[in-house]
Parts: structure tokens; sequence; C-alpha cells
């Protein structure tokens, strides 16, 4: 559940750094000195990648989030003297889950769609391998992506994640519960339920859906004579066109695939250099 995180620290270093200068400790860890390289300004480090040694396993427990911050703790304490966990001040959080969903028309469907609370629409990335919607500053940031893909595995297993930094993490996850796994998909559950569900046409009833079976260039033609009519409308008719194009069974909806206690079954991506 929790996978990279950023944390300000400003502590006395036990041996001297370049100063404002990225120095990766190990795979995963990442740190930062202030100018004079005295003091431990700032550490990135992605749990999942110091716990397993790629981040294609999930964190599944509060007690794989305990173990992974105690290592991140044991490795900074090497160079620094690093406060307890609970005097870290992280300024950026990444929770994330893997599903054993098909990746590409889901990520086609949910371009055109608008998240509550997040004024820009959606991007569309690498022609479609991707999507992400982006708030004021990126301070608050929820992507969808092919795993699998990333991490050139066989196969599509579809990644969600949500990113919080400063004051947007502040309101989400105040204090330490940052690290608490049950408040963390708490948090995480409630930011992708806000997506609108996907409605899955059950047959052509309409040009948008019956456009939506033609390919993406032509799909991207048709939709781009229609860039004049009204915003709400253009956007409907690309809803429509896209959610055909994905051709989905039934309609899609993130409160479906979220039980309300805990995250689904976990869903791993382990390449074969990373298998055990």
């Amino acid at each position: 559940m929790l996978d990279t995180v950023t944390a300000k620290l400003g502590c006395p270093l036990r041996i001297r750094l370049p100063g404002r200068q990225k120095l990766s400790l190990v795979s995963g860890l990442k740190v930062w000195a202030d100018r004079s390289g005295e003091i431990l300004e700032k550490a990135e480090f992605s749990l999942p990648k110091l716990l397993f040694g790629h981040n294609g396993r999930l964190l599944t427990s509060q007690s794989d989030i305990d173990a992974a911050l105690a290592l991140v703790s044991h490795r900074l304490k090497e160079i620094a003297f690093v406060p307890d966990l609970a005097d870290w001040n992280p300024r950026r959080v990444d929770l994330v889950w893997n599903y054993n969903l098909p990746a590409l028309p889901l990520i086609v469907a949910h371009a055109p769609l608008r998240v509550p609370g997040i004024l820009n629409g959606a991007t569309l990335h690498n022609g479609g391998q991707g999507v992400s919607w982006r708030g004021g500053k990126s301070h608050k940031m929820i992507t969808l992506y092919d795993k699998s893909r990333q991490m050139h595995v066989p196969g599509s297993v579809l990644r969600g994640e949500v990113s919080l930094r400063a004051e947007q993490l502040l309101r989400y996850l105040p204090g330490e519960t940052w690290h608490s796994f049950k408040l963390l998909y708490r948090t995480y559950r409630s930011l992708l339920m806000s997506i609108p569900p996907i409605q899955a046409p059950t047959k052509a009833a309409s040009f948008p859906e019956a456009i939506g079976l033609e390919s993406p260039e032509t799909r991207a033609r048709i939709l781009g004579r229609l860039a004049h009519k009204p915003i709400r409308t253009f956007r409907r008719y690309r809803q429509q066109v896209e959610t055909a194009a994905a051709q989905l069974e039934r309609t899609f909806s993130w409160v479906d695939i979220l039980p309300e206690n805990a995250p689904p079954a976990a869903v791993h991506v382990i390449s074969r250099t990373n298998s055990p």
C-alpha cells in the first residue's frame, strides 16, 4: 500500500556529504544534504524496493510497512543522527495497489472522466498506457497505468496510484497516520471511489458508441471535428466514444473493486530478474 515517501529531516550528519546533491545510498534510498554538507536535509525512499528489491511487489500489511521503515531508519542512522519516526516530516506519500484487470481498455475508458476535487481533466500518457489526474501543483494526483508493461513483464496488471504532497498530505494523512496501513487504505479507497463509474454499452445505440468501435485514429479525427461543440457536450461525446472503445463487458466502478475494510487480494508483478 505504501510505496515511495519523501521526508524532510534536518538532522546532523555523521559524515560530510556533497552539498545540495542527490546521493543514492542503496537501491531505493536517496538523500540530500544541505549546502554545507553537514545536515541531512531530505530523504526519498521506495519501501518495496528496499524490502523486496523491486517495487512490483506490494506492502500488504502493517508489519511490512514497519519492517521497511525500520530498514530506512537503520540505513539513515549509518550516516546521520536521525530522530525517531514520530519526528520525521513527510512531504510526499505514494499509495499503490495492483489489480488483475486488463489495463489498456480501462485506462482508455477512464481518460474522458473528471474527478471531483481536481480541476483539470485527465492526461493520457504513452498512447493509452497510463492516465492521470493532477490537482493544483500536483499536490494531489491519481494515476492508472499498466505495471506489467512498465516492468517489461508479460501480461497486464492495472496499478492504481495516489500521490499526496504538501498541504494535501497534511489534509488526508495528518500526524503519524501516513504510515498506518488501515488509514492509508481508507484514504486510498475514498480517492479512487471518487472517480465516476464507467457505464458499459450493451450495443451501439448511438453514433458515439458506433464511433467507439473504430480505430483510435478515426475516433480522434471525428472527435476533432466536434471540438467546437459546448464543452459539456464534447465531454459527453468523448466519454461515450472511449467507453465504447474499451468494450467493457459490464459497468466498471471502483466501489465494486475496493472492499470497505481491507484491500482486495494482492497482485504482485515480478520480473524474472527479481524472482527468488
